[in-house]
This record gives C-alpha cells, sequence and structure tokens, in this order.
C-alpha cells in the first residue's frame, strides 16, 4: 500500500495560454509510436496536480497519444 493516494489530476483551459505558448506546446513534442519529435500535437487537454502540470493530445501523423510535461525553470 503507498503512504500518499495518487491525486486526481485538475483539468485546466489551454486555451487561456497566449497563442504564441500553445503554439510552442503544440509543436515540441515527442511521439513513442513514430519515434520522431515535433510531429506536433492536436486535441491539446491540459492537466495538474501538486506535482506536475502536462498537456495530453494527439500524435498529428499517428493519432497515438502524447503527453508533454511541463517544467517551470527558475531564472536564478
Amino acid at each position: 500500500m503507498s503512504d500518499s493516494p495518487e491525486e486526481t489530476p485538475i483539468a485546466k483551459d489551454f486555451f487561456a495560454r497566449p497563442v504564441e505558448e500553445q503554439a510552442d506546446f503544440l509543436a515540441q513534442t515527442w511521439c513513442n509510436q513514430c519515434m520522431e519529435m515535433d510531429l506536433g500535437m492536436k486535441n491539446p487537454k491540459e492537466y495538474e496536480t501538486s506535482q506536475r502540470l502536462w498537456i495530453e493530445g494527439e500524435c498529428v501523423n499517428c493519432g497515438a497519444q502524447v503527453i508533454t510535461e511541463i517544467v517551470y525553470e527558475d531564472d536564478e
């Protein structure tokens, strides 16, 4: 038994992001099916837990699920 139960992801509004950010996240992808990067993503859905933030969608090339994890780096 795990000490910490898995959190239920909270759906976020991907389209509330600035258009430039949306374009970057939709273009900068990795598809495990095609084994290629930057093929693109369609039908994006954004989710968040206290531990992570990510976008799920479909590979533009093959339709497989692709996930892009969003990591904000400190500028310090």
